[in-house]
């Protein structure tokens, strides 16, 4: 893999701060965005309702947010996303069925789309991913079966995207995407990313128990920045190797970036309150007893936390 020059930036509570401002005394909810978060289905339910639960996209500061999935899954979901709105999509045996008059009315109202938890691998997902990719012009956070069904679209299309593109892979869902193997992957994370982010012109966030956030060439120079940035984050815990803590992350993630001038920084800071809200969470229960539902439920005392000026840098 060819050397690649970039700046490494360790992500602490300072620069999260940053995409965390007070807010005025005469805001309103349309100041901090509309989300919509796209996904379930009858077999993997729950993974929209942890990305969509106000303690993930509202308690990260959506202004408002939707869950938009398969009609037949939606009583199951209703009683659990709180705040969040819901929006009914046209499905097949409890699976989203992909229809341009529903997916269009989600892209003009929404300034920011979380596509794929828990949606599941079908036809249906890739015509939804590819028509999102090649209409939709704003943020779109693309999880879990989203990128499985990106994989199988040309470098192409995926390049001719209108959107602010983010990608948030694990290590499997990186390999397909990029065609590396994970002991490569995991031998030279940080190159591997810049390597994807720059073939994607994507920002590419690589979750592990270190977390790398990373720009195409080009980005940073729109930032007025002198080089394109690695952003490192090391906040997490053990407990948070369990299904559904990329599902949360996508709800921070959401609210995060809606309105982000710079978007590496809040992908990043996304990443960090995530992983600072699971350290709350396993030490409140343990490494073995926690879920990523208890990492939701300890968003805002991570995020209270953090914005105090003289927050500790250390770890938990």
């Amino acid at each position: 893999m060819g050397k690649t020059m970039y700046q490494r930036i360790q992500i602490t509570e300072k620069e999260v701060r940053k995409c965390l401002p007070d807010r005025p005394k005469d805001c309103q909810k349309g100041d901090f965005g509309y989300v919509a978060l796209i996904g379930g289905s009858m077999e993997y339910s729950g993974a929209i309702r942890l990305a969509a639960m106000a303690n993930a996209a509202m308690r990260s500061g959506a202004g408002v947010a939707s869950v938009a999935a398969a009609e037949s899954i939606c009583p199951i979901i209703a009683g659990q996303i709180l705040e969040a709105t819901l929006i009914p999509m046209p499905d097949r045996s409890g699976n989203l069925v992909f229809t341009e008059e529903a997916f269009s009315k989600i892209c003009r109202r929404y300034s920011a789309i979380a596509f794929g938890m828990g949606i599941g691998l079908s036809d249906e997902t890739v015509k939804a991913i590819e028509y999102l990719l090649m209409t939709y012009d704003k943020t779109l956070i693309i999880d879990a079966d989203g990128l499985n069904a990106m994989s199988k679209l040309s470098r192409e299309t995926v390049r001719q995207t209108k959107a602010r593109l983010v990608l948030t892979p694990h290590l499997k869902e990186f390999s397909r995407l990029s065609g590396m193997g994970i002991d490569e992957i995991k031998d030279e994370p940080e190159a591997a990313a810049a390597a994807l982010a720059e073939e994607l012109g994507a920002i590419v966030l690589l979750k592990g128990s270190t977390t790398y956030v990373t720009e195409p060439r080009g980005y940073a120079e729109s930032l007025w920045l002198s080089e394109r940035r690695m952003m490192i984050i090391d906040r997490g815990c053990p407990g948070m190797a369990t299904a559904g803590s990329g599902d949360v992350l996508s709800g921070i993630l959401s609210a995060l970036c809606v309105n982000a001038d710079d978007l590496t920084l809040s992908v990043s800071a996304g990443a960090f309150i995530n992983g600072y809200a699971g350290e709350i969470a396993e030490s409140r229960r343990s490494d073995i007893t926690m879920t990523s539902g208890d990492t939701a439920l300890s968003i805002a005392e991570a995020i209270e936390e953090i914005r105090v000026e003289d927050s500790a840098n250390g770890k938990r």
